[in-house]
Order: C-alpha cells, then sequence, then structure tokens
C-alpha cells in the first residue's frame, strides 16, 4: 500500500517547497501539520500556506489568490482541492507559484473508494473528486498528470492500517507544469 506521506517527502527532497494547507486543527488550536513539519526537516526550504494560519512560520492567505514574490520546485497540496471555491483559479494561481518543468502534488480523498461508500460527507467540503474528474481539471489548467497513486495519508498502528489498506481511500495526483 502506498504511503502517500511517503512518496511526497522524496520529492521534497533537497527542493524549494509551496505547502498548502500547512495548519491542522482550524478553528480550534491551529498549529503546523505533520506533513508541513516533515517537508521542513526534508527540503531546501518551505513555505507554508493557510487560510486560518494562526503561527508566525505559515502565511495566512488564500491559497486561490495568494501572490508569494517567489516560485517553487514543487508544490504540495495535502487535503485541500475538495474545500476550494474555485479549483481552476487555485490551480492557474499555482502554476504561477512553479518554476519551468516545477511539480506539484496533489492529495485528496477518493469518491470512487469503497471507504467512502457510507461516508455521509463533509460540510467544509465543496467538491469530491475521482481519477477522472480530478486528471480533466488538471489537464485544463496546464498541468500533465504524470502518476497516479492510490493510497493512505500516513502510517498510523497495526489495526488501523489494516483497515485503512483496505479502503485506501485517498487519491494522489503528480503533476507537471507544461
Amino acid at each position: 500500500m502506498n504511503i502517500c506521506y511517503d512518496i511526497i517527502l522524496k520529492y521534497t527532497k533537497g527542493k524549494d517547497v509551496l505547502d498548502i494547507g500547512s495548519c491542522a486543527e482550524q478553528g480550534k488550536n491551529i498549529k503546523p501539520k505533520t506533513l508541513y513539519n516533515l517537508i521542513k526537516k526534508n527540503s531546501n526550504s518551505v513555505v507554508g500556506i493557510d487560510i486560518e494560519s494562526g503561527t508566525p512560520e505559515i502565511i495566512k492567505a488564500n491559497a486561490e489568490t495568494v501572490k508569494i514574490n517567489k516560485k517553487f520546485d514543487l508544490i504540495v497540496a495535502g487535503d485541500v482541492i475538495e474545500h476550494l471555491h474555485n479549483p481552476g483559479i487555485f490551480l492557474d494561481n499555482m502554476y504561477q507559484h512553479l518554476k519551468n518543468e516545477g511539480k506539484m502534488i496533489i492529495v485528496t480523498p477518493n469518491v470512487k473508494s469503497i471507504g467512502y461508500l457510507p461516508f455521509k460527507g463533509n460540510d467544509y467540503h465543496t467538491c469530491w473528486y475521482c481519477k477522472n474528474t480530478l486528471r480533466y481539471l488538471v489537464e485544463n489548467h496546464n498541468f500533465k498528470v504524470e502518476k497516479v497513486i492510490f493510497g493512505l495519508r500516513k502510517k498510523k498502528n497495526v489495526i488501523n492500517n489494516f483497515f485503512r489498506n483496505i479502503f485506501a481511500n485517498n487519491i494522489m495526483f503528480v503533476c507537471k507544469k507544461i
């Protein structure tokens, strides 16, 4: 089973990274996500953005409209695109923040996963994606899909992994700027 965090960290090694959605616990005790902290340790540099940042190291901004005076080798959008009001504007904006030949990794719930059949939804999700709908979206915003990976966000404990392996409820796209 693919562990998304492990794959993302391979791409971040020695890169300048823009991490979108860097905080956890929105509306409560806002703090950097585990993934943000792992990227920070693994990459050359990382800039974090979150709509509800409560920490000085992460920029409080809307990912659809943020303007940063820097280009990045890699953009990571983990569990973000399903929350956006206009994912097309987001993709166009991220395109502007990538270096030539830069890559973007998108991780989102896979609506066609068996794990989502009994799921009643999430009040904060504006859209659900499957492999086909996400591919259509990113390819219409000047990205080429290099890899589609079905997997899990991160490792947990043995029992939890057993059930998560059955459901493999995340989809990860590795896209290249064209």
